[in-house]
C-alpha cells in the first residue's frame, strides 16, 4: 500500500468517525427537540381544559418539574404521617363535596399556594394555585383533572410546596382513599 492510498484511508476514517459523531449528536438534538415539543402541547392542552375556570378569576402557574416530581413521589410514597380513609369511589360531585367539607380545617391557607397536581404533573409540572382559588374553582379543577377517569394518575393530589398540609383523593385499584395532614 502507498503512503498516499494510506493517507486516504486515515482520512476517510477520520471522516467516519466524525460522521458518526455527528449523526448521535443530531439524533440527541431531535430527541431534545420531541420532548420539548412533547411538553409543549400537554401545557397547551391543560391551559385548554382550564380556560373556562380562568375565564372566571382562576390563576394558576406551571410549578417546576424537580419540585413537581419530588413531592409527588413524596405523596405516593406514603412517607408523609396523614391521616387515611378508605372510601367509595365517588364521583365528581362526591368528591366536589368531600374536598369541601375535608377542607374547611385548612380556612388559615386559602392565600397559601398550593400544587394541583394532573396527569401530565410528572411531564410539565403541577399547577401552583391559591388554596382557596382551587377550592372555587373545584368543580372545573376536577374536570380538568380527569377525576372521573378513576385511574391513580387522574387523582386529586393538593399539596402546599412545603408539605405543612395536603388534601387527596387517590384513586386505588380497590376504589379510593381520602389522604389529609
Amino acid at each position: 500500500m502507498t503512503k498516499k492510498t494510506r493517507e486516504r484511508l486515515i482520512k476517510l476514517k477520520e471522516l467516519e468517525k466524525l460522521t458518526a459523531e455527528g449523526l448521535r449528536l443530531m439524533q440527541k438534538r431531535l430527541i431534545e427537540k420531541l420532548d420539548e415539543n412533547k411538553r409543549r402541547l400537554l401545557k397547551s392542552e391543560i391551559k385548554e381544559k382550564l380556560v373556562p375556570c380562568a375565564e372566571r378569576g382562576f390563576s394558576y402557574r406551571f410549578a417546576d418539574l424537580a419540585k413537581s416530581k419530588q413531592l409527588l413521589e413524596l405523596v405516593l410514597s406514603n412517607s408523609i404521617p396523614a391521616n387515611t380513609r378508605e372510601i367509595d369511589a365517588p364521583g365528581k360531585t362526591e368528591a366536589k363535596q368531600l374536598i369541601l367539607k375535608t377542607s374547611q380545617s385548612y380556612v388559615a391557607y386559602d392565600d397559601r399556594d398550593v400544587l394541583l397536581f394532573h396527569q401530565y404533573s410528572s411531564e410539565i409540572g403541577a399547577l401552583v394555585c391559591a388554596f382557596g382559588k382551587c377550592l372555587e374553582h373545584l368543580e372545573g379543577l376536577l374536570e380538568c383533572t380527569g377525576f372521573d377517569e378513576g385511574l391513580l394518575n387522574h387523582s386529586f393530589i393538593l399539596v402546599e410546596p412545603e408539605c405543612q398540609f395536603g388534601l387527596c383523593i387517590l384513586h386505588t385499584e380497590y376504589g379510593c382513599e381520602l389522604v389529609y395532614w
